[in-house]
């Protein structure tokens, strides 16, 4: 049977979490936040008796709680989706993946994929176990993502493509 791909897939090495939903039709736990630093400065520099240092210490005042929260609620994360996962492969469509947990094909799940930790990038999609192998040892399964918000799907996608353009330029000094 010829498999067709809407997404590139790429190795990867990323973690993520996961937790088991009782049907498909369950609503997503996981609401994303804007990315640490993206949220604006909440004065503006442009107002009468503001200097531009005390502007700039309040901005990075502001980056700080940012930080701050993000790890708070990367505490929250774990409690709320207990099991983790050891991401092997990422495309738009799904992702691969181990655990310590033993999980049933067509189990319904929501996961959260860490894209990166400083500052903290997440994606989270609703899925499906749709694949268990044993790869030297290990077990592997294949998530199929059922449901994405298309903020998500798009943190994907440029996860992808930034990685493939690293590949380009690390081999151009190969």
């Amino acid at each position: 049977m010829e498999e067709k791909r809407t997404y590139m897939r790429i190795p990867t090495r990323l973690r993520g979490h996961l937790r088991l939903v009782p049907n498909a039709d369950e609503m997503p736990l996981y609401r994303e936040t804007p990315p640490m630093g993206s949220t604006p400065c909440a004065v503006d520099p442009r107002d009468p008796g503001i200097s531009e240092p005390l502007f700039s210490l309040l901005c990075t005042i502001n980056s700080k709680l940012d930080m701050l929260l993000a790890m708070q609620d990367r505490d929250v994360l774990e409690t709320d989706f207990p099991v983790t996962m050891d991401i092997t492969e990422i495309s738009g469509a799904g992702v691969r993946f181990s655990t310590t947990e033993e999980l049933s094909l067509e189990q319904p799940v929501e996961a959260v994929i860490v894209l990166a930790r400083f500052p903290m990038r997440l994606a989270g999609a609703m899925g499906r176990i749709i694949r268990r192998e044993e790869i030297d040892g290990q077990v592997v399964y294949a998530l199929d993502f059922t449901r994405i918000r298309e903020r998500d799907l798009e943190s994907i996608v440029q996860f992808v493509f930034q990685s493939q353009r690293d590949d380009l330029r690390g081999k151009k000094w190969d």
